[in-house]
């Protein structure tokens, strides 16, 4: 049985109203690889689905409230770090 693109990503990682969010893409060379579909998108709300090089899949949720990142992969984020990298091993 096929998945939903939807029910792999099962990791979620939240941020807050605000706050900075950045995903270190360097396991491929350009933003150009990636394809980016909004599903819904309101002055408040946004609904989008990006799927990236290496089966990377990331649907983003944000609101008033903050954003909700759901991902086929965990995504993690080193101390002394400023963006969020992917688990490739989970």
């Amino acid at each position: 049985m096929v998945q939903s693109i939807l029910t792999i990503c099962r990791y979620d990682t939240v941020i807050s109203p605000g706050a900075y969010f950045h995903l270190k893409t360097d396991w491929f060379e350009s933003d150009q690889e990636i394809q980016t579909i909004i599903i819904d998108q309101s002055h408040v709300f946004t609904k989008m689905l990006s799927i990236y090089p290496n089966n990377f899949v990331m649907y983003l949720e944000q609101d008033a409230n903050g954003s909700l990142y759901r991902t086929n992969y965990p995504l993690f984020r080193q101390e002394d770090k400023d963006y969020f990298e992917v688990e490739w091993d989970a």
